[in-house]
């Protein structure tokens, strides 16, 4: 009986002492990234060469300024999940010693009738090769990533209002405004301003631009600081009614802050394009209200419609 025991209690050690030598390490490595990690790191200084553009200073400075809010993580091709930054990502799948592939994507909430938290598809994937620890945190503001736009990316319409503005008063029998070309906070923007012999409300149209009508991503993307509610709308003709226009949504007032917003605006040329074709010519439309007691200040810094082939 007692050698029975014994050769028990030696197979039990064994088989502990076997289970401990291969105990699976749990302890997570983290990513940590902040806003500033994908939205100040876009390099523009070729985009006119690999683009074929001729854009001057403040445009390509345009193409600099996002709202990301959002990042899509992915380590060794791997999806980790859409944070909202800044985070701590957790990564448990790792080797000690052994560097990995690291992918950022920057994402946004869409505004509008759309809002859903969409990758930014306009830029190339960058892969970092970076070294997780257990136990440690990388920082992406080590080693920040810069993006550049994709040589299929392009740019029908980019306005930055340093000289001119593209927007003409909708229907001058209502109102003669439209915005004018200024220097804010060392900014240069549209304004308009609403009071007084001005009147309360303003309706204006953009030059017309082409952009496909279907199997393309197709964003609108506004810089903008506002006192009060500004519509935007597509006008495009349509076989039924020419010249219509489709609201795509709404900007509130921006607190005294310049705020950058996005909208699908291919979904909305998608639904009501009838006229034929693979591409379709529209006009931005843009409205607002005033206070009867006080004036009211819009300003538009930057507006970017920009496009490229789904995959």
């Amino acid at each position: 009986m007692k050698k029975k025991t014994s050769t028990f209690l030696t197979l039990l050690t064994l088989f502990f002492a076997f289970a401990g030598c291969h105990r699976t390490d749990l302890t997570p490595a983290y990513i940590q990234i902040t806003y500033e990690d994908i939205n100040n790191c876009f390099d523009v200084s070729n985009f006119n060469e690999s683009h074929g553009l001729t854009f001057d200073s403040e445009q390509l400075s345009a193409l600099q300024k996002h709202n990301f809010t959002h990042c899509n993580v992915y380590v060794n091709n791997k999806n980790l999940g859409c944070w909202q930054v800044p985070c701590k990502v957790p990564v448990l799948d790792i080797v000690d010693g052994d560097s990995v592939s690291l992918v950022l994507l920057p994402a946004f909430r869409m505004t509008g009738m759309d809002n859903t938290v969409t990758g930014y598809p306009f830029i190339n994937t960058l892969r970092q090769k970076v070294l997780l620890k257990r136990g440690q945190t990388y920082s992406v503001s080590d080693n920040p990533p810069t993006y550049v736009y994709s040589n299929y990316a392009s740019f029908p319409f980019l306005e930055t209002f340093s000289n001119t503005s593209p927007f003409t008063p909708t229907d001058t029998a209502n109102s003669t405004l439209t915005f004018v070309p200024t220097v804010v906070e060392g900014r240069t923007a549209g304004e308009i301003i609403l009071g007084g012999a001005n009147g309360q409300s303003f309706d204006v149209t953009s030059s017309t631009f082409r952009v496909p009508a279907r199997n393309y991503y197709v964003f609108l993307e506004v810089t903008y600081k506002t006192e009060g509610n500004l519509e935007i709308g597509v006008k495009l003709s349509t076989a039924y009614r020419p010249f219509e226009v489709h609201q795509i949504g709404g900007i509130f007032p921006s607190n005294g802050e310049w705020k950058t917003i996005y909208f699908n605006l291919g979904s909305t040329v998608y639904a009501n394009h009838y006229t034929g074709g693979d591409f379709s010519d529209i006009n931005l439309v843009l409205t607002g209200v005033g206070s009867p007691d006080k004036e009211t200040h819009y300003y538009i810094d930057d507006i970017k419609v920009i496009y490229i082939p789904r995959a």
